[in-house]
């Protein structure tokens, strides 16, 4: 049986809780957060509160990303200390925040925590079951959060295919801990606009427009890598929701790949 919140609509909301609208705010298409999506009203219904009270929570989440407060996304004036504390955690420590998100939704609804089926990214050879399971929630979440936040279409062609859709880590996942988890250190690619950014054919400047290398321009005869590369050079990526991609991080990747951005 689901595990019930034992709350009633009107109470302080406790932070597991609060991780529990998160983790809905994580995963859910920004245009979705309202009181008649369907996962909204199955999770509010297990919290026993309303739809709409969990709605705005998301809400208020949402409007204590900076990106999305200058789209003038505000929410209701008196965001609580929970909320404020909770995305101040998740902003210095995404990875264990993350994490905890997860198990109180799979708590909530007596299952097993989501998770990728093997794990990219990071030799975890010798590591504990624990560490390992850790790796894929998380990888998983961190899909979930990078692909929602563009809709699920790549940020370069816009293929709206999520089984050709990757969350592409502009700087790599074992090589820099601390940004593993960090929702804008991601980008959503599509399989080949994914290795070209890994292989330093495609660039996504500071400016988010993208640059493709001599590695592609060097072949610029050739009628796919037109059609696939060359035909976006220089032109906006399409942005996220929210999350948008760290400027410094995108200057990082281009340096790691030989390139100055």
């Amino acid at each position: 049986m689901p595990h019930m919140g034992g709350t009633m609509a009107g109470t302080t909301w406790t932070r597991n809780e609060v991780l529990i609208a998160f983790n809905l705010y994580c995963r859910t298409p920004f245009g979705q957060l309202h009181a008649h999506n369907a996962e909204i009203i199955r999770v509010a219904s297990m919290l026993e509160r309303t739809p709409g009270s969990l709605a705005m929570k998301c809400c208020n989440l949402a409007s204590l990303d900076p990106a999305l407060r200058s789209r003038g996304i505000r929410g209701l004036s008196n965001i609580s200390k929970v909320e404020r504390a909770l995305w101040e955690q998740f902003r210095q420590d995404p990875e264990t925040v993350g994490f905890e998100s997860e198990l109180a939704m799979a708590n909530l609804c007596g299952s097993a925590p989501r998770m990728v089926d093997a794990v990219e990214w990071e030799d975890i050879s010798g590591a504990d079951r624990q560490t390992v399971t850790k790796v894929r929630v998380n990888q998983h979440l961190f899909r979930s959060m990078v692909l929602s936040g563009y809709r699920d279409a790549c940020a370069v062609c816009g293929i709206p295919i999520s089984s050709l859709l990757m969350a592409s880590h502009i700087v790599g996942w074992a090589q820099d801990p601390a940004n593993r988890m960090n929702p804008h250190n991601g980008i959503c690619l599509c399989s080949l606009h994914d290795r070209a950014f890994d292989a330093g054919v495609l660039l996504v400047c500071e400016d988010y427009t993208v640059r493709i290398t001599r590695l592609g321009t060097d072949v610029r005869q050739n009628e796919a890598v037109m059609q696939y590369l060359l035909r976006y050079q220089g032109k906006a990526i399409r942005l996220p929701d929210r999350w948008h991609p760290d400027p410094e991080l995108l200057r990082r990747h281009a340096k790691s790949v030989g390139h100055a951005n």
